[in-house]
């Protein structure tokens, strides 16, 4: 029955173009009110990654690991003939069909144009913001990540998204597509030293659950694209969507159920109110990971800046509300900072309008970021 009055398809429209979408694609309406979309979620916080916890499970099981350490973690999934382990890579290596690597070259062009606003915004914007996270927060104290290897883990963080923008895509088989395979074995690593301990509390949910990974995803894309804006490098609708057309891809390599990757950046900003307002609640073991941070990288290289500019430009990104709860007071004398970044930003996107500007800009922004993130962050130092 067609029904003619335009109220009536007012209202049953996005009815059945929603119907229609979870239907076909099976993703959740992150703009549902709290209490449709908490189930959901208080679900996805019992959930862990059933294919990487048992790739893991079968290497240890087999000895594989023995003295291989955290590098030799894909090696030795290559080379084991376990069930789990290949149905692991074969995971790996056949893309959904939404994926289209050519949509992701804009926004791995413009990492490498803005070596020093990307490190600042992934630093002091996505990483801090994660530490609000209360309930995730506790895996990251427990596995001492950024409270005793402050600099080693910022090395592999860094690392981490630099080798998804140099690749310009992380197709299968690149050295990003495996950084990406071994992160989420680490993931799942973790999960199995945190079964073995006896201090985890199961109102937490379960270690690197589904939840905590989504949060992870959105700040590694929502929250970096806002930072970049908040340091003066206004993007472009198409360089978001680059963006985030990478990390969807990235979350589905990581393990992510289909339902937590967002389809487009309305969807991931819808889902990030929704997890935001869930956790971020920031505790004791969040302020201690906000201040191992700051204190790590005072007057350090690259920045070489001393923890109260640290502390007052994290504020300037992550907003004062955050900061607050983090305990990042701003310094005054070195206010000055929040706006010299957002002037570089503006006058690297004026040259940037020049034509046959962006290529150069963009190899020499990778040589640059090498260093930053590779030198820079050299926890021997």
């Amino acid at each position: 029955r067609v029904c003619a009055s335009d109220d009536c398809r007012n209202r049953v429209a996005p009815l059945f173009a929603w119907r229609w979408r979870r239907h076909t694609l099976g993703f959740v309406d992150w703009s549902l009110p709290p209490e449709r979309v908490d189930p959901f979620l208080d679900a996805c916080r019992l959930e862990r990654d059933p294919l990487a916890d048992a790739a893991v499970a079968e290497l240890l099981r087999s000895g594989a690991m023995k003295g291989g350490g955290a590098g030799g973690l894909v090696a030795a999934l290559e080379k084991s003939n376990g069930p789990a382990a290949k149905a692991l890579l074969d995971f790996s290596f056949s893309p959904p069909s939404w994926v289209d690597f050519s949509r992701m070259k804009a926004g791995t062009q413009l990492g490498l144009r803005t070596p020093v606003q990307s490190a600042l915004a992934l630093i002091l914007g996505s990483l801090i913001e994660s530490y609000g996270a209360a309930l995730g927060a506790k895996v990251l104290i427990r596995s001492g990540a950024l409270t005793r290897q402050v600099i080693q883990r910022l090395h592999d963080t860094t690392t981490f998204v630099l080798e998804i923008a140099a690749s310009r895509g992380p197709t299968p088989g690149t050295y990003a597509h495996r950084h990406i395979i071994r992160t989420r074995l680490i993931h799942a690593f973790v999960r199995h030293g945190m079964d073995r301990r006896g201090d985890w509390n199961p109102a937490w949910g379960q270690p690197v659950n589904q939840e905590d990974l989504a949060w992870t995803l959105l700040v590694f894309c929502h929250v970096y694209l806002r930072s970049m804006g908040r340091l003066g490098f206004a993007l472009t609708v198409e360089e978001e969507d680059s963006i985030h057309h990478i990390y969807r891809w990235v979350g589905h390599l990581m393990g992510l159920k289909p339902e937590l990757l967002s389809i487009n950046r309305p969807d991931e900003i819808a889902q990030y109110a929704h997890i935001r307002r869930r956790q971020l609640h920031p505790d004791d073991d969040s302020r201690t990971l906000a201040s191992a941070l700051v204190n790590g990288l005072a007057m350090r290289r690259p920045f070489f800046l001393p923890a109260g500019a640290i502390a007052t430009l994290a504020r300037h990104v992550v907003g004062a509300e955050l900061a607050d709860g983090l305990a990042l007071k701003a310094s005054m004398p070195w206010g000055t900072v929040t706006t010299a970044v957002p002037l570089l930003s503006r006058a690297q996107r004026q040259v940037e309008r020049v034509g046959f500007t962006q290529m150069p800009i963009e190899l020499l922004g990778e040589r640059v970021a090498r260093l930053v993130y590779r030198r820079g962050f050299d926890s021997s130092v």
